[in-house]
């Protein structure tokens, strides 16, 4: 048999038809290992119950599942997959970052103080280290107003501010003079006492009482290290919370925790505690004004109610946004 009868060139209709089925088959391949990869993080990010280096998966959880919802879109259109897929990578993204600063417009009322209650305005700040704009942290400081703020990464250049806002927050504790202590509580509120501990099994933390004001409220600030050191960071919030089931009455803990609340280290703290976990904005990073991960915290005993949720403050040269949430104190007997 000839075999230009049996394999005849294709006419120029059955070539653009051909090229349009390949075309609408592009980027299928790809898509599907988008999606791969996308299902594989979320699946990684729940391995950290069983091994905790994995944790660091859970710190993308909303990003994995913008990456696999992205592609899978991409994967059932009939043209332009990697086109949709992207776009809606890039929009899902955009949406996680612009969230937070959507719902900080204004306070989102959510409760009203009640009989034996005090409202409570409390804020936490990663200032970072070496952040320069000492004056604009001042100014956020006191532009968010709050009765309790917890100062965590507030370096050298930053101390004298203490002095300055003194007159606003008569009630500070710090401890600067101790190694890797860059912590401060300030309070409009007395202080019953005040302490803080570094190189123990965990992480740098600064803890004050507060009188019959707020009902004898304890107020620890901390700062975990992070990723890649998984196993610290076990260890130090384990070691956390052994303190806190020690502590009577009622606790807020707040600082920087280096994990999102997809992580096995926000949840064992509230497991183990028994603390309720009030926040679930992300607050970092502050560049490009997207942040992804919500890694600051707040977190309160039974009986805390919150009266306003947690808003986001300005960054004032840090890579962190403050955090900030009016809550109902219960005053005791």
């Amino acid at each position: 048999m000839n075999d230009a009868k049996a394999n005849p060139a294709l006419s120029p209709a059955e070539t653009q038809r051909t090229l349009r089925k390949r075309r609408r088959g592009g980027g299928r391949f790809e898509c599907n290992v988008g999606l791969l990869i996308g299902l594989g993080g979320l699946a990684a990010s729940r391995l950290g119950y069983l091994w905790i280096a994995f944790d660091v998966f859970a710190q993308f959880t909303l990003q994995f599942a913008v990456v696999t919802l992205a592609f899978a879109i991409g994967r059932i259109m009939p043209k332009a997959r990697l086109f949709v897929a992207f776009l809606v990578l890039a929009i899902g993204i955009g949406a996680i970052g612009g969230w937070p600063h959507f719902v900080s417009r204004a306070p989102w009322v959510v409760d009203e103080v009640k009989a034996g209650e005090r409202p409570v305005t409390v804020a936490s700040f990663n200032a970072w280290y070496d952040n320069q704009q000492v004056d604009e942290v001042r100014a956020e400081i006191e532009r968010l107003d709050a009765d309790i703020v917890t100062l965590i990464e507030f370096g050298p250049n930053k101390h004298s501010l203490l002095k300055e806002l003194a007159a606003r927050y008569p009630h500070q504790a710090e401890c600067f003079a101790m190694d890797y202590c860059h912590l401060a509580i300030l309070s409009k509120f007395p202080l019953a006492s005040s302490s803080a501990s570094t190189g123990w099994d965990g992480p740098p933390m600064i803890m004050a009482k507060l009188g019959p004001e707020l009902g004898g409220l304890t107020v620890i600030g901390v700062h975990t290290i992070r990723f890649p050191y998984a196993q610290s960071q076990f260890r130090q919030i384990k070691a956390l919370a052994n303190l806190i089931d020690t502590l009577p009455g009622a606790k807020l803990v707040m600082g920087d925790f280096n994990a999102t609340p997809f992580s096995r280290i926000t949840s064992t703290l509230a497991n183990q505690t028994g603390l309720a976990r009030l926040t679930w904005l992300p607050s970092w990073p502050s560049q490009a004004w997207l942040p992804q991960m919500a890694i600051d915290h707040i977190f309160a005993s039974p009986g805390i109610r919150t009266l306003e949720a947690e808003r986001l403050g300005r960054t004032a040269g840090s890579d962190h946004y403050p955090i900030v949430m009016k809550l109902a104190v219960p005053l005791g007997n």
